[in-house]
């Protein structure tokens, strides 16, 4: 089948490729759409996002490349939502919103950096305990969903990047279930992303195979993205996602083409 990837990131924020590269990667691959969705900025980390003066800027390459481009494959010009940010929506196609950090007392807490950051944030601000991490992180993916319309829910579950809850006990698994369904309610797709592989960090996209499945049992729709900071990962690990997905029942993915989100079989 031909891809899609709508999450990818370049420099215009902490990517290693030009949008141009990412876009002649896709063609090479035969993808029949490519989104670019830089970080937007936040009031922390700046160095990993693109600055809201560069917007514009984005926006009109992206859209050149669009218009370049037409003849060979669809370019899509999308931004990644942090729920600390705020955004011009007229300028983007699509927005996928993700959770990046919790705030503190006396700043914020990155949940993507590394395991010891996070350890840090439990034994600080959780008072050791794992599962009150899990809750405020899950509390701020449902209320990112309820206050921002955006049509990805980006990487669900991406508190488990290092491998925190490889083992789930069922509360993790309750307090998991219930922002995932909170989220399905707004939310129109909730993104397979593959990106933690391409980086080495696990060998199984997000979201957990628990939250599949309960994504298959509410009728959610998914999307396919590579979540890819360099061109060479733009597929990664698709074939093997679309055939997990295949064996736990889902039946097509939802791709942006020029005439909008369309639902693709498997």
């Amino acid at each position: 089948m031909k891809y899609s990837n709508l999450h990818t990131h370049t420099v215009f924020s902490d990517g290693a490729n030009t949008p141009l590269e990412m876009v002649e990667r896709a063609v090479e691959l035969g993808f029949v759409s490519i989104g670019f969705s830089d970080h937007s900025e936040t009031p922390t980390f700046s160095e990993e996002c693109m600055p809201e003066v560069r917007y514009g800027e984005y926006a009109r390459e992206v859209r050149g490349l669009a218009e370049r481009f037409e003849d060979r494959i669809s370019v899509f010009c999308g931004i990644e939502k942090d729920i600390l940010s705020q955004i011009p929506w007229e300028l983007f196609d699509y927005i996928i919103g993700s959770v990046h950090y919790l705030t503190t007392p006396d700043g914020f807490s990155p949940i993507d950096y590394s395991l010891k950051k996070q350890m840090e944030y439990i034994e600080v601000f959780g008072k050791g305990d794992k599962l009150e991490y899990a809750k405020r992180y899950y509390e701020a993916v449902a209320e990112h969903a309820q206050k921002s319309p955006f049509q990805i829910q980006g990487h669900f579950d991406l508190l488990n990047k290092f491998g925190l809850f490889d083992d789930p006990d069922e509360t993790y698994v309750s307090v998991a279930l219930e922002a995932l369904d909170e989220v399905l309610k707004t939310v129109p797709f909730i993104e397979v992303n593959t990106g933690a592989i391409s980086r080495g960090y696990r060998t199984q996209p997000y979201p957990e195979d628990f939250l599949l499945r309960r994504i298959l049992e509410r009728g959610g729709r998914l999307v396919l993205n590579g979540d890819s900071h360099r061109a060479e990962h733009l597929d990664c690990h698709y074939d093997q996602s679309i055939e997990m997905l295949k064996k736990m029942g889902f039946s097509s993915i939802w791709q942006l083409q020029r005439e909008g989100f369309t639902e693709v079989c498997i």
